[in-house]
């Protein structure tokens, strides 16, 4: 359960960083409030994980979700580049996760 609960935080973390992008420098009320949600939603769920995960494991991950959803979320939804060279260090975003889920 403590993994599940990691991986919807780290979900949110992507919602909490999209909608930041979105609130255009905390601007646009509707977006402001809906960062202080993702992130207060994303930090309470991190904190329920890590009681089961170990504190390094489980922040390197969420981290990871989070920076590997928000670039791919940037490619997608904000047109950002993606070339090879930034698809390659995605990957290797997404197997050091993965592979920090296999041993921890």
């Amino acid at each position: 359960m403590a993994w599940i609960l990691l991986i919807i935080a780290g979900l949110f973390e992507v919602a909490f960083v999209l909608s930041m992008k979105l609130s255009e420098g905390f601007s646009r009320g509707k977006f402001t409030a809906l960062t202080v949600v993702n992130g207060g939603i994303s930090f309470y769920l991190l904190s329920l994980a890590l009681v089961d995960i170990p504190v390094g494991t489980g922040y390197a991950v969420w981290t990871g979700i989070g920076a590997a959803g928000t670039v791919l979320a940037g490619m997608f939804f904000f047109k950002e580049s993606s070339d090879r060279k930034k698809l390659l260090f995605l990957g290797m975003i997404i197997a050091g996760v993965v592979g920090l889920k296999l041993v921890g």
